[in-house]
């Protein structure tokens, strides 16, 4: 709760428990989703990125379950006008210290990832 109140207050960040819960972008903002998922999630993830206003999703590989979803996928990003980076991974990736780096170099900018493995660590899960 202190780790939140801090976030909120200093610079700026909303927590949510849904992408549908994000305000909608304001005017002349840019705003970037990083889908580190379930790979059966992404293609919902992302049409909620695209909802929620996004610009820029990462996407980690492999993306989705199916050469068809990925397909279907870049069609409704392309559509919207959205940039698909793919090869994301959260454990090791020059995305991230580019993006650290940027934010740092940047007055009054912040980067902040957030993890959400809210799934069972078990088969069926997965």
């Amino acid at each position: 709760a202190e780790f939140k109140s801090k976030a909120e207050a200093d610079n700026q960040v909303g927590f949510y428990t849904s992408l549908a819960d994000v305000p909608p972008v304001t005017d002349g903002v840019k705003r970037l989703a990083l889908i580190s998922g379930r790979t059966i999630d992404n293609p919902r993830l992302l049409g909620e990125a695209i909802a929620a206003g996004c610009s820029v999703i990462y996407l980690e590989k492999p993306g989705a379950t199916t050469v068809a979803e990925l397909e279907t996928m870049k069609k409704q990003a392309a559509d919207a006008n959205v940039e698909i980076c793919m090869g994301y991974n959260k454990n090791v990736c020059k995305y991230v210290r580019n993006a650290r780096e940027f934010a740092a170099s940047t007055e009054g900018s912040h980067v902040t990832f957030v993890s959400n493995n809210t799934y069972e660590n078990n088969a069926s899960s997965l």
